[in-house]
């Protein structure tokens, strides 16, 4: 999370208070991942992410195309997670757009 050519961090799993702060510091968004397994620590990755001032997307780490995900999932992921509707509103339209603008 050091290197200026991280974007994003996936799927980081059980991260530490440091990390999501070292995250926020170098504008690195945290996913909130839809993947079976991954999705475990997504209620710690959003709170310590939020607690830290890091931006979080939502994505589905997908293998195959069965894992595309829906604007339904995408929701049920982000709640799941324990955003409130603005937080869901960030992590699903506002953060990936400013992502987008950023890599262009």
């Amino acid at each position: 999370m050091k290197s200026p050519n991280v974007d994003i961090l996936a799927h980081p799993g059980l991260i530490a208070p440091e990390e999501a702060a070292l995250a926020a510091k170098n504008d690195i968004l945290l996913e909130l991942s839809a993947r079976g397994g991954h999705c475990l620590c997504n209620g710690r990755v959003a709170r310590l992410g939020l607690e830290a001032g890091a931006s979080l997307l939502v994505n589905s780490d997908t293998h195959a195309p069965e894992n595309l995900l829906t604007q339904e999932l995408q929701r049920m992921v982000a709640e799941g997670a324990g955003l409130s509707n603005a937080e869901v509103e960030k992590a699903l339209r506002i953060n990936p757009e400013a992502l987008l603008k950023r890599v262009r």
